[in-house]
């Protein structure tokens, strides 16, 4: 129907503005690819330049141009844009859950463990004659279980940050009404919002580390071994001497004997 037709001419668009500020960044300026996580930099055509409150002379349905997101706006770097938003949310509803786990598992390479089988994964709504209440009281309620607590406790979080955006990643104030608390943390250190884990993962040593492994999952097609941890440190280091242009790691991984000799767990 329309709403899916919508639906998937949204998922189009934000999957090529992505690839545009990829391809920008790391083919056309070769600039320090950490700048994905707190650039302001991006592409619109005339429909995101609305969604997004800015002005974009020359843009049309389909033409794409470059813009600077307001300094003193909400939006700082790839995963406040509207397309990774959209991506770690639900049809009608976000999710910090998700969004959390996006930052620990993609950004930040941490591991992050299923639910365990038999619980509930609903967030309890408010009862009927209830008041409404944000998505945050009903995930604490939700923490009560203690099955859930520490993995919850782990990703919402960060998670939490990102609540100034909805389900599509469009701005808001309120929900259901109330003030929105955007506040969260990154590992006990307190963060106002979206901008302030841009901030954070500006100078997060996790964040080139986990590049270098995602690179090599996706060239390999499979989870790094712990025998090859050496090699792994090379190419991090090799990363931060190029001052972290992504076209040079490339390069280095595909010199590197982690890369064009397969090494059996146990050898070293």
């Amino acid at each position: 129907g329309r709403t899916g037709a919508i639906v998937v001419e949204r998922e189009v668009i934000v999957g090529r503005v992505r690839g545009v500020v990829v391809h920008d960044l790391v083919f056309r300026r070769e600039a320090d690819v950490r700048e994905l996580f707190f650039t302001r930099r991006t592409f619109v055509n005339d429909e995101l330049a609305r969604f997004y409150g800015v002005a974009a002379p020359g843009a049309g349905p389909i033409s794409f141009v470059p813009v600077e997101l307001p300094a003193d706006g909400p939006r700082a770097g790839l995963l406040s844009l509207a397309g990774p938003l959209a991506m770690n949310a639900h049809a009608s509803e976000t999710s910090p859950t998700l969004r959390g786990k996006y930052v620990r598992e993609r950004v930040l390479c941490e591991s992050v463990p299923a639910p365990p089988d038999d619980v509930d994964l609903v967030i309890p709504e408010p009862a009927e004659g209830e008041p409404p209440a944000t998505l945050r009281g009903r995930l604490a309620q939700h923490r009560a279980d203690e099955r859930c607590a520490a993995c919850h406790a782990y990703i919402d979080p960060p998670g939490m940050l990102f609540q100034h955006f909805d389900s599509i990643g469009a701005y808001r104030e309120t929900e259901n009404g109330l003030e929105i608390d955007a506040t969260g943390d990154l590992d006990g250190t307190f963060l106002a919002d979206a901008r302030g884990l841009a901030e954070a993962l500006r100078t997060d040593e996790r964040v080139p580390r986990c590049i270098v492994r995602q690179l090599y999952r996706h060239a390999t097609g499979r989870l790094e071994q712990p025998s090859e941890a050496r090699p792994l440190a090379a190419l991090e280091d090799a990363f931060a001497a190029s001052g972290y242009r992504f076209t040079e790691l490339m390069i280095e991984l595909a010199r590197s004997e982690v890369f064009r000799v397969t090494t059996l767990e146990g050898e070293e």
